[in-house]
């Protein structure tokens, strides 16, 4: 009799032990499929930029641990195959993660092609913002190309002769070789021209005794200065200046 009883505890123990054991796998799997729940509520970013990164690290660890359950879903299922007791309500529980872990399996190919299309919107993003980025450097560089059009001249000085030798000035009027004036020519070599930022260029050194402006400019937005001669030519309202012609002849004697 009492060989008998201690037959029936160690077959108590045993089953105690193995029914541990399948509970201790079953929990490890529904930890699981918790952790999957976890990170698939989170799978949405705010930030576009770390969006695809964050979805592909919270998909690989949703496949790791799909992975796992499936092993101890295995090894849960041979336990119960190779156990002698009936085990009827551990047969449903398993049957009702089976159910899970393929439910776990459609969600995870779903949010792969859900992936793959984020990918393909944010390759599109990028493609859009770099062109994008390039018409706005072409339009910025255009603006800033006709801005410093707008505010270049050209400017040159020099004796009559000189000028005229140049072809940028010629002697028109008067009457028999008198009293003809110096004027500018139409058509003026540009090649003696000096070209200039008007935003930054507001003062000529002249040297001159005399000097005299031929190109039309307000009297009241420059000024020669100098004590006894010419020492240059200081232009002091600049728009005004410009504003007819963005050239300058000066004439010096």
């Amino acid at each position: 009799m009492s060989q008998e009883k201690e037959e029936y505890r160690n077959q108590a123990e045993d089953r105690d032990s193995t029914i541990n054991q399948m509970l201790k796998t079953f929990n490890k799997i529904q930890e699981n499929l918790n952790e999957i729940k976890e990170r698939e509520g989170v799978l949405v970013i705010s930030n576009p930029e770390d969006e695809a990164n964050s979805i592909v690290r919270d998909i690989e660890a949703i496949n790791q641990l799909m992975k796992e359950n499936e092993a101890l879903n295995q090894e849960l299922n041979r336990k119960i195959r190779n156990s002698d007791l009936k085990m009827a309500e551990f047969r449903r529980m398993i049957a009702n993660l089976n159910r899970q872990i393929e439910i776990k399996n459609k969600e995870i190919a779903e949010l792969n092609l859900i992936l793959q299309g984020k990918d393909a919107k944010i390759g599109e993003l990028y493609f859009s913002l770099d062109s994008m980025n390039t018409q706005v450097a072409q339009r910025d560089q255009k603006i800033e190309s006709t801005i410093d059009d707008l505010n270049t001249a050209y400017y040159t000085y020099g004796t009559f002769d000189e000028l005229e030798e140049k072809k940028i000035v010629t002697k028109e009027g008067g009457f028999l070789g008198l009293g003809k004036t110096e004027s500018l020519l139409d058509n003026m070599n540009m090649d003696y021209f000096t070209k200039i930022d008007i935003r930054k260029q507001k003062s000529f050194l002249i040297y001159a005794k005399e000097a005299e402006l031929l190109s039309k400019h307000p009297k009241s937005s420059y000024e020669f200065r100098g004590e006894d001669k010419v020492d240059s030519l200081v232009i002091t309202d600049t728009e005004a200046f410009w504003k007819n012609s963005k050239l300058m002849v000066v004439l010096i004697d």
